[in-house]
């Protein structure tokens, strides 16, 4: 490759890296405003006063906020949609999205026992199916699926890893904070802000290896399973 085209793909790098990390940087305003929203219309009004109604609602702002921003990067980025997904690498996908989200599992059963938590406390619920399944794809698609492989093209893995994982942990601030639980998950990092963290890398790890998504999405499901 000439040096000329060497610098052009540079800056077309570096320019995907900087409108992907501004993406994100609206999407945290445009989140911040669907907690506002939320808190006024809970105040103002009983539309949001069944746990039905509350998962339609964030249903729909993951999907406005989130889904939608990050089919924007995958498109600025040059990905096909259906390549993120990749259900042609399924067998990786499990491979490592069952194998880690098991392995994270363990590690959640053998913390509650040493604590003495039940290991399984939950029943059914519009909470439990948004925690457990909705958040896990959906956040997935966005970091995993659209942001890492975004800055992957600037940076290396192992940073671009470090960056997304970031960026997933900010994405958690102001749910915790509009929850009165903020500097609860900032200081106490073993069940806060620094697993969510290491979660990521965790993850993103999964997606790299798995060259799919999907795989992060399981592993994804899985944590929050055992964590329910």
């Amino acid at each position: 490759m000439k040096k000329n085209d060497q610098k052009t793909v540079n800056n077309s790098c570096r320019k995907i890296a900087q409108i992907t990390i501004f993406s994100i940087g609206l999407i945290y305003a445009a989140w911040i405003g669907a907690w506002i929203i939320e808190q006024t219309i809970e105040s103002h009004s009983v539309l949001l006063s069944t746990s039905r109604s509350r998962f339609i609602y964030w249903l729909g702002m993951k999907i406005l906020f989130w889904i939608l921003p990050g089919l924007f990067i995958i498109r600025i980025s040059k990905q096909e949609k259906f390549k993120v997904i990749n259900l042609k690498r399924l067998p990786s996908a499990i491979l490592w999205g069952v194998g880690s989200g098991l392995i994270l599992g363990a590690i959640s059963i053998i913390t509650k026992l040493f604590t003495f938590q039940p290991i399984f406390s939950f029943s059914f619920s519009w909470s439990l199916l948004s925690g457990v399944i909705v958040a896990p794809i959906l956040e997935e698609i966005l970091f995993r699926g659209a942001v890492l492989p975004a800055l992957k093209q600037q940076y290396s893995f192992i940073i671009a890893n470090c960056i997304t994982s970031l960026l997933f942990l900010g994405i958690h601030l102001p749910g915790w904070y509009f929850q009165d639980c903020l500097m609860e998950k900032l200081t106490h990092p073993v069940s806060g802000a620094f697993s969510i963290f290491l979660l990521g890398l965790v993850f993103g790890y999964v997606a790299h290896k798995s060259r799919t998504v999907t795989g992060s999405i399981l592993a994804h499901i899985l944590n929050n399973f055992f964590n329910a």
